[in-house]
This record gives structure tokens, sequence and C-alpha cells, in this order.
């Protein structure tokens, strides 16, 4: 579409941007109007959106689009959440927030398929059947109201009782303005390291391209591990907050050899395995610790809010790392990644005493 990677870059800003602003506002729609509604609604939007490129032959024309597909993906975790939340027995919910954070993993290792359909059907085919699952997948939801309980049914006697908080004083409560710059700066890390580790592990360590990109996805993969393995965790003790700095502080350790330029490339691989598992099983745990930091009867607004955090995470550590790349400070990244896991530890210990009542209430 003759597009520059300056512009490819301002799309990634303005889809994010769109996304991080309205996806609070879709944790209002979804406590009011209920999740599988808006959940269909926006696994429809986004495959639409998808489906539009195929017309699109301007920087404005994917701009437009990408607030349109920005809109759609802003409903997930809100809705995500909401449903789980009512819908899996909590004595399963770390898990099924496991297989949730896994499958969006995966869905990020499998979005490379559209290169190959662009070749096999060209431009305008691939993005037609890219949005056929997106479709299917709104229509299931929408369908299977059995299975889906609505969260707004099951909170509303909690949350008249408790007096929950409405509007914007919801978010201004300690505990839920920390878990919102937990995932800020969890983003932060995850993004930038997805996108500039490559280029940074070939300057760091003269390796090729294509190991540096195979350590890339050795971390993945141990990350994905770290997230089933972190859903039993989740399940089975008290104190998530303990998982969750434990294993974030086992990622920050792990990372410190590499920052210090102190292994080799071979060694490198079962290094990054090992960090990306620790780091990975820490997500269940998180999704915990939100969830019992939320009031009853605002699951929509709080993770709506929270996760938001994400967005703004994602907007802010690519540019941060290239400009490192750009100033040839490749081991700043982790170094940086060190500091941030360190951090988050401390963080997600005081989310625990900010939220100390209804914690323990939930556990």
């Amino acid at each position: 579409a003759g597009l520059s990677f300056t512009d490819v870059g301002a799309l990634g800003a303005i889809y994010y941007t769109v996304s991080g602003v309205c996806q609070t506002l879709a944790g209002f729609a979804v406590d009011r109007f209920g999740a599988r509604p808006i959940l269909a609604g926006g696994l429809a939007l986004a495959a639409v959106g998808l489906a539009l490129t195929a017309l699109a032959d301007s920087f404005l024309t994917f701009a437009a689009i990408s607030v349109v597909g920005a809109i759609g993906n802003c409903v997930f975790h809100p809705a995500d959440f909401a449903l789980l939340n009512s819908s899996v027995n909590h004595r399963r919910l770390g898990r099924a927030y496991s297989i949730h954070g896994l499958g969006g993993s995966l869905g990020w290792a499998a979005a490379p398929i559209i290169y190959f359909l662009d070749d096999l059907v060209g431009r305008t085919g691939a993005a037609l059947i890219g949005a056929v699952p997106g479709l299917i997948l709104a229509a299931l939801v929408l369908g299977h109201r059995r299975y889906f309980v609505d969260h707004r049914v099951e909170v509303r006697v909690a949350a008249a009782a408790e007096g929950a908080r409405a509007g914007l004083g919801l978010f201004l409560q300690t505990s839920i303005l920390l878990c919102f710059a937990y995932f800020a700066l969890i983003a932060v890390n995850t993004v930038g390291i997805q996108q500039m580790a490559v280029p940074a592990w070939v300057e760091m360590f003269g390796m090729t391209e294509r190991y540096a990109a195979l350590c890339l996805i050795v971390f993945m993969v141990g990350s994905a591990a770290g997230m089933l393995a972190g859903g039993f965790f989740a399940d089975s003790v008290k104190r998530h907050d303990l998982v969750a700095s434990g294993g974030l502080l086992a990622a920050a350790a792990l990372t410190v050899p590499i920052a210090a330029l102190a292994v080799t490339p071979a060694f490198l691989l079962p290094l990054l395995a090992l960090a990306g598992f620790a780091g990975g099983a820490t997500n269940p745990s998180r999704d915990m610790i939100v969830r019992n930091a939320t009031p009853p009867g605002a699951s929509g607004k709080v993770f709506g809010f929270v996760y938001s955090g994400l967005d703004v995470g994602s907007l802010i550590g690519p540019p941060l790392f290239g400009y490192l790349m750009d100033l040839h400070l490749p081991a700043v990244i982790f170094w940086i990644a060190v500091a941030l896991y360190v951090v988050n530890a401390g963080m997600v210990l005081t989310i625990r005493q900010a939220t100390m009542p209804r914690a323990i209430a939930a556990e």
C-alpha cells in the first residue's frame, strides 16, 4: 500500500491509543449491558476492521481502519474476565486465566500466517479469510448463552450490600491505580523486548539474526509454558502476591547475566527459556490479584481500566527501546527489564496490602 516504516509505526500508535482510551469505556458498557453481547460485538468489529484492509489504499484509510479495529479490540479484557470470573468454578479460575493468556500468546504467534495467505490469494483474499474466524467466534459467543453466566446477576446483591463505588471514584482507589501501573510496566518490558530483542542480541553477542530470532522464540515458548504451570500455582496457593513477586524476581535474576553480557550465545537459549517460564508463571496469579482487588459489581470497569495499562506500556516500550538501539546501548534495554521486574515484584506485594480485607475474604 506504499506505507513507510514510520507510517506503520504511527498506525500502531493510533491503534494502541484508541484501544487504551476506549477500554475503560468498554468496561462500563460490560457492566451495563452484559459481557457476552459486548464481547460478540467486539469480535465482529475487529473482524470487519481486518476485512476492510482489503480496500485500504492510503495512510488515512488505514488509520480509519485502525480505529475500527481498536474499538473492537478494547472490549476483550473487560468482557473476557467478567465472563471468566462468573462462569468458571473459582477453584479452577487460575487455570482458566492461564488458558486465556496462552490463547492470546498463540494468537500473536499465529499472526504471521497472514503473510502466507497474502502470497497465496493476494491482499484482498488474505484480509477476507483472516476476518472469518472473528465472525465465527462472534456468532458462537452470542449463541452460547447457557455457558456464559451474566456477571451482573451474580454480584448484584453483594454490590448493593458493600456499596461499591461507581464512576471515576472507583479508579482512584490505591489498589486499582497500582494494578494499572503494574500492567503498564509489564507491557513496556514485554512489547519492547519482543520488538527490539533480536537486533539487540545481534549487536550484543555478534550472533546472526536467525539465531537471535530463535532465542526470542524460545523466550516466548518458555513464557507460554510458564502460563500453563502458573495456572496450577494460582489454584493451589492463597498468597498469589508471593507467586507473582517470586516469579518476577526470578526473571530479573535470570536477565542479569544477559544484560551484563556474561553468557555465551549457546547458553542464552536455556537462560531465556527459564526467564520466560518464570515471567509467564506469574500471569495467572497477577490476574487473581486484580480479581481480589475488584469491588463487587465492578469487574468490567476495573478490568477495562487496569488492562488499558497494557496499551499505555505498549506505546512507551518500543520507542524507548528503539531510541536506546539508535544510541547503540542494547544492554541498557535488559538492565531496564531487570529494574522493571524488581519494581513490579514490590508492587504486587503493595497491592496485597492495599486490598488486604477483600483479598483475604476472596481466598
